[in-house]
């Protein structure tokens, strides 16, 4: 299968259309956004083949394969970072994104007008000055509601589609969080999410959480959590000495985070592995990239991986779509 990567970094998106093995970046001139601009987070929608969505400093962006150019989308996220983006399932029109400071903007009509959703999160806290939102998720069984993790205030969750906010941080160790997985099966539901101070899990759908000692992992920070697009319970954790600290692993499990071992990612990793891309598309391909640059690549669902030549300044998000 044809696809495209894709990475945000702190100079544009880059682009590769031989699977990871070169990249390159649309000129400034004619590409539609500067090509230094600092991107932080991108999106794609399976009902909208061809179609990027990039949030940056300077506001968010829409590329386009028929275009090729990324055209600007007015919106009030223009002097605010735009850390993460997410599209309904069901309606690539309705566009959540995520901000630091930690806000919620909403456009239910394809990004041509905008609501400021009433998160009401910290304005301040420790370590970071600023909370920051760093996921956004909508309810795999119940589209009307959506998720969020805010580093560092917690996690967020809304039962109408963003209009009000409950916050669920009962039994975290740490208000420092980072991602979550849904795991739903006969057996009732499991919440992973992933923070400062290692993996936690709910089994009430969030209202309780319970630390998850993970003997395999050598840190407590636990960064991105990710589950194989098959649904067939393997899932993915990474850790690191620290945030943007100088070495990391890859935990894999494959019994929906019940046990883990070490993911062979070729060594040395740099720092933490901070964005996992997956896409229900092909469920065996999967990139992973670290803060500082290097890019992964696996061909057989995350059981080996390659590590591929070019490196990039800053990665803080990695996807693809087919081509």
């Amino acid at each position: 299968m044809k696809y495209t990567a894709y990475a945000a970094t702190m100079r544009s998106v880059w682009f590769s259309e031989d699977e990871g093995e070169s990249w390159n970046r649309l000129l400034t001139p004619t590409g539609g956004m500067y090509n230094e601009a600092r991107c932080w987070s991108i999106t794609t929608h399976p009902k909208r083949p061809g179609e990027l969505l990039v949030g940056t400093d300077q506001g968010l962006y829409r590329w386009t394969k028929e275009s090729n150019r990324f055209n600007y989308i007015p919106s009030p996220m223009d002097n605010l970072q735009i850390l993460h983006i997410e599209q309904a399932p069901d309606d690539p029109n309705f566009i959540v994104c995520g901000t630091r400071p930690a806000e919620i903007f909403i456009s239910e009509d394809n990004g041509f007008s905008w609501t400021r959703s009433n998160l009401d999160a910290s304005t301040e806290c420790w370590f970071i000055n600023t909370p920051r939102v760093t996921s956004i998720h909508f309810d795999p069984l119940d589209y009307n509601t959506i998720w969020l993790t805010i580093e560092i205030d917690g996690i967020f969750r809304s039962q109408d589609r963003g209009k009000t906010w409950e916050v669920l941080n009962d039994g975290l160790l740490d208000c420092d969080t980072h991602d979550l997985v849904f795991i739903d099966g006969n057996n009732g539901r499991t919440i992973l999410c992933s923070s400062e101070a290692g993996l936690h899990k709910s089994f009430d759908n969030g209202q309780n959480w319970d630390h998850s000692p993970i003997p395999e992992a050598p840190w407590p920070y636990f960064r991105g959590v990710k589950e194989r697009a098959d649904g067939g319970g393997v899932i993915f954790a990474s850790v690191a000495d620290r945030p943007s600290g100088e070495t990391g692993i890859l935990l894999i499990s494959h019994d929906n985070g019940e046990s883990w071992k070490k993911s062979p990612i070729p060594e040395p990793v740099n720092t933490t592995i901070w964005s996992i891309g997956t896409n229900p598309a092909d469920p065996s391909i999967i990139f992973a990239a670290t803060l500082f640059g290097q890019i992964f690549r696996s061909q057989d669902g995350g059981e080996t991986w390659k590590k591929m030549k070019r490196e990039m300044g800053e990665i803080h998000m990695i996807a693809w779509q087919p081509s």
